[in-house]
């Protein structure tokens, strides 16, 4: 379990350093903790680092580019984070702390420039730990490493890590500093996949240069890195050829580089303060020398925690549980995680142009990480209610980075078109910043969707066509000429659907640009989707090239069960059937009415939980089929909402919230992907939820708490939840600014940002259908 004495450690450092001011801090335990740090209380890093969240617990900055954390699983789909919690509580090994992750993946990258600290020789290679050891808190993490007894501490600024161990006064303390350490190197990567440089300037200072080839392709970290103690003896293991350093001055070059350093034994902690940049040795130094130019482990954590404070504490909750208030701060604790900054101090990134120009970035920050697939549904939403500043920046960034490479990025990292995921999610974020009426150049929005949706491939001469392919699918040129995409391609069904409700999003920037002939074109493409329904079965199909529907070979009947990758991506035909964002009225038509729609609904949530077809990690969470661990069904329990049983979205809700968020290692059902599955409880948690990003209204749930309070820049947005308790989970009546919700529960965007007030009187008796 995380331990929390660290907090008011940290707070003391900070307020030390800060002064005293009554006007803004109220004194917590010990008397010097303001009162809004207490938040900090409710974080626990640990929720999702098991089965299946692929998380990580080590130390970040909100936004931060480092993310510095252990390395303790190498291999499989569990090294995503590099952090697998598998229930082992004692000998654990751990490898090193390396200063870059990726919070919730389902695939591997990253884990750059890796440290371990040891006393022995024989654990040079790895050493080991106990659960009990570890403690972690926003901005902090340390462990015990077993075998030499040394305390290893870890914290964080934006672009530096900052790493403390502590030996045994009479141990000589040794430093393994490893560029070639890769993740999940024998999965789907490059067989030789890095590029070394390491320099020794001085006997305190090391910088140096890794260049991967994983998933993200020719990616570039660079490092400035310091020691609190001077270098007495220093190994330089190249291309596993020992490196005579008396013969070998400035610059070594390898594909693999592995580095050891010896310091004297000390009374003193051994640190390291190491900064990292995207753009060269010279950005990483400027960047130590900015937000780290001194030592001082407490002064980095004080700031890092007051940041997190800070960022947490924009939404206050009163009522709930403690595991209500962990889950909810914890999950926003993750949204809080990426998109992470991804430029120097002063400015200069490496744009995603095939020659990866460093550019210098205006007012808008340059930002990575972005799996837009899975975080246009809940994430860019929730941002635009509780960061607005910060999701107007998402949206003029991806423009920018439409500007550099051509087109928008559908899973962006470290500046890297991946290709991975379907359709081109990006129009969707756009759209929705655009009719919130967020500041983004209309011109430039509508530019940058029409030349991500236009197949040609000759456009781009110069990219790697390997990576072109996955960002330009073969799927979106039979989308646009044949207004299907058959079965035989990837996700075929899912590709056809989801290319239709981003063609609507299209068009409806369109429509506020005033561009009549974009408008109607894509308007005519978001109908495609009806290709692929089949209104016997009631199902949307995934179809042949003659546009016949599909059955696998020797089979004679349509199975919804069924789990095939050409059809569907990671589900079946019951989740895809509510995929049609853009036109629920017309699958209520479809489906047959409003009756059988709520019947069809019902079907979904009462169906057998089992499927047939291909067995994938990512389809977890069942209630029926309706499956919370992956983002096709986020939104689904909401369309009860449209339907006279709008109770049973307030009943699934409060069991999803229940049995599906926990706080421990395994309490997310599935990945976190990056923000997603953790916004989608944030939301629910506060009582609303966005079905169709784009619309810019809301509808509403099952708060979990008596009041919350959304800080605004003009003001403040409560959520007020009366007679609210785990037995009253149903809504008896509920207003915005004291007027009644619209059609479907639903209120705007604008009732937010008015500030105000989202009233709920909360019932243990379920409303009469």
């Amino acid at each position: 379990m995380f331990k929390r004495s660290i907090v008011t450690l940290a707070v003391a450092a900070v307020v030390g350093l800060s002064g005293c001011n009554s006007e803004d801090t109220n004194s917590g335990e010990g008397g010097d903790q303001p009162e809004y740090y207490k938040v900090l209380d409710y974080v626990d890093p640990f929720v999702g680092t098991g089965p299946d969240g692929h998380t990580f617990p080590g130390a970040v900055y909100p936004s931060g580019m480092v993310q510095l954390s252990p390395d303790i699983t190498m291999e499989g789909w569990g090294s995503a984070a590099g952090y697998f919690d598998d229930g082992t509580i004692h000998d654990i090994p751990v490898y090193g702390f390396s200063h870059t992750h990726l919070s919730g993946t389902g695939i591997t990258d990253l884990g750059d420039i890796l440290i371990l600290p040891y006393a022995d020789q024989k654990n040079a290679v790895y050493n080991t730990f106990d659960k009990d050891s570890e403690s972690a808190t926003p901005g902090y993490y340390s462990m015990l490493l077993k075998r030499d007894n040394i305390k290893a501490e870890l914290t964080a600024s934006p672009r530096v890590g900052y790493h403390k161990y502590s030996f045994a006064e009479d141990q000589i303390q040794f430093i393994k500093l490893d560029l070639a350490h890769t993740l999940n190197a024998s999965w789907g990567n490059d067989p030789d996949p890095t590029f070394n440089e390491i320099e020794i300037i001085d006997e305190y200072t090391v910088r140096g240069h890794r260049k991967s080839n994983l998933w993200a392709k020719n990616q570039s970290v660079y490092f400035y890195a310091k020691f609190s103690s001077p270098i007495i003896s220093s190994r330089i293991v190249a291309d596993d050829i020992d490196i005579d350093l008396s013969e070998s001055s400035g610059n070594i070059e390898a594909n693999e580089i592995v580095s050891y350093f010896e310091f004297a034994p000390s009374d003193k902690p051994l640190e390291v303060r190491l900064a990292i940049s995207p753009t060269s040795v010279q950005g990483a130094q400027l960047n130590l020398e900015a937000e780290v130019p001194d030592w001082g482990f407490d002064n980095v954590l004080a700031n890092a925690q007051k940041t997190w404070a800070d960022e947490l504490s924009s939404v206050a909750v009163e009522g709930g549980t403690a595991t209500e208030k962990t889950n909810f701060y914890t999950a926003l604790y993750h949204t809080q995680i990426a998109p992470m900054i991804f430029q120097d101090v002063d400015g200069q990134y490496r744009a995603m142009d095939p020659e990866q120009t460093i550019k210098q970035a205006d007012e808008t920050p340059n930002y990575t990480i972005y799996s837009m697939w899975d975080t246009f549904r809940a994430f860019h939403p929730l941002q635009t209610v509780i960061n607005p500043d910060k999701a107007q920046d998402y949206v003029n960034d991806l423009i920018r980075k439409q500007q550099d490479g051509g087109l928008l990025p559908k899973w962006e990292l470290h500046g890297h078109y991946t290709g991975t995921m379907v359709g081109y999610p990006a129009v969707s974020i756009i759209a929705d910043a655009v009719t919130k009426g967020f500041e983004v150049d209309i011109n430039d929005a509508l530019h940058a969707l029409k030349e991500t949706t236009i197949y040609d491939l000759s456009r781009f001469p110069d990219w790697d066509q390997g990576t072109l392919g996955g960002v330009q699918n073969i799927q979106m040129q039979d989308h646009i000429n044949l207004g299907i995409v058959p079965h035989g391609w990837w996700n075929s069904a899912s590709y056809g659907i989801e290319y239709s409700y981003y063609d609507w999003a299209v068009s409806e920037v369109a429509a506020i640009a005033g561009d009549e002939v974009t408008k109607q074109e894509y308007q005519k493409r978001s109908q495609y989707y009806l290709n692929y329904w089949d209104p016997q079965e009631r199902y949307f199909r995934a179809v042949n090239a003659d546009g016949s529907f599909y059955l696998p070979e020797g089979e004679t009947e349509f199975d919804p069960y069924l789990v095939d990758e050409f059809a569907f991506t990671e589900g079946n035909a019951w989740q895809w059937k509510w995929q049609i964002f853009h036109d629920f009225d017309n699958l209520e038509t479809l489906i047959g009415g409003p009756d059988q729609f709520k019947q069809d609904l019902l079907a979904l949530f009462e169906a057998d939980e089992s499927t047939s077809g291909e067995d994938l990690p990512d389809m977890t969470g069942f209630i029926g089929q309706y499956m919370h661990g992956n983002e096709p069904s986020h939104h689904i329990a909401y369309l009860w909402n449209r339907t006279d049983e709008a109770w049973r979205t307030q009943e699934y809700l409060d069991r999803v919230m229940r049995e599906f968020y926990t706080p421990t290692p395994d309490g997310l059902i599935g990945n976190e992907d990056v923000g997603q599955m953790s916004a989608w409880y944030v939301l629910s948690a506060m009582g609303f939820y966005q079905v169709t990003p784009g619309i810019p209204e809301y509808t509403i749930g099952r708060p979990l708490f008596s009041r919350v309070e959304i800080k605004l820049p003009d003001g403040v947005f409560t959520i007020t939840a009366n007679n609210n308790s785990p037995a009253n989970k149903y809504v008896k009546e509920v207003t915005i600014n004291g007027v009644p919700l619209g059609k479907n529960w639903t209120f705007k965007h604008s009732d937010i940002t008015a500030g105000g007030e989202l009233r709920f009187e909360m019932t243990g008796k379920k409303p009469a259908s």
